[in-house]
């Protein structure tokens, strides 16, 4: 790992005299909210360090006259990412890297009251709960996307852009823990989790629409120059 943080620092510093732009980029997405510190190596070439993330939890009543659950529901987006777009032309880009994905949504049901099945009554802590945990496949996935637009170079201040990508993070997994009556569907012979995989295996890449907002927070001393060089207009 350290290796490999030597070879970027020194790919950095090499390409400093060639580099163009340093900005950061505000973004939004299905992912998350979050920014990129951005680098343009050349006008080609705009490497990205970020993170973004999104939480949500809401409580949800079911009531009828037999049965009070309460359903608590926590739902987590978010990423560490290290992206690198290439400009293909003048405002289309391709991004790609890796990231680290924080994605992890819980369910949880819990009675509120005690169950009534006929004249039969049962305690609402004999019912139990149950909690399903829901997780990527794996924690470190590629990415990759196309966009329109034109981050941070040397012609603009501010530049906005559009892009629709894709976390390779693999098929979900489900965790089950539950007590009382549903503790048969937290046991490994059952094997209900399996079961709920099985069901959603074809859900292996997490949609990304994203939109960018680029500002420029520098500008490399030999575009400065250059600028400084042009004959002045009256």
């Amino acid at each position: 790992m350290r290796k490999i943080h030597l070879l970027v620092l020194l790919i950095l510093i090499g390409s400093a005299s060639y580099g163009q732009d340093l900005g950061l980029i505000l973004k939004g997405s299905t992912s998350g909210v979050g920014a990129d510190l951005a680098y343009r190596i050349n006008p080609k070439w705009l490497v990205k360090v970020g993170a973004e993330r999104f939480n949500y939890e809401f409580l949800t009543n079911l009531r009828s006259a037999d049965l009070n659950v309460d359903i608590n529901s926590t739902i987590i987006t978010g990423s560490y990412s290290l992206l690198a777009d290439y400009q293909i032309y003048k405002k289309l880009y391709i991004s790609g890297g890796v990231l680290i994905n924080n994605f992890n949504t819980k369910v949880k049901g819990n009675l509120q009251s005690d169950y009534k099945f006929g004249d039969l009554v049962v305690s609402k802590e004999k019912v139990g709960t149950i909690e399903w945990d829901v997780k990527p496949e794996s924690t470190i996935a590629p990415y990759l996307g196309l966009g329109i637009g034109n981050n941070i170079n040397s012609k603009k201040k501010v530049n906005l852009s559009v892009e629709l990508g894709g976390i390779f993070q693999g098929a979900p997994k489900f965790q089950i823990q539950s007590n009382g009556i549903f503790e048969s569907n937290s046991d490994a012979n059952f094997n209900q989790a399996g079961s709920l995989e099985e069901s959603f295996s074809k859900f292996q890449i997490y949609p990304v629409l994203k939109i960018n907002l680029g500002i420029k927070l520098s500008q490399s001393k030999n575009v400065k120059e250059k600028s400084k060089n042009l004959p002045k207009t009256n």
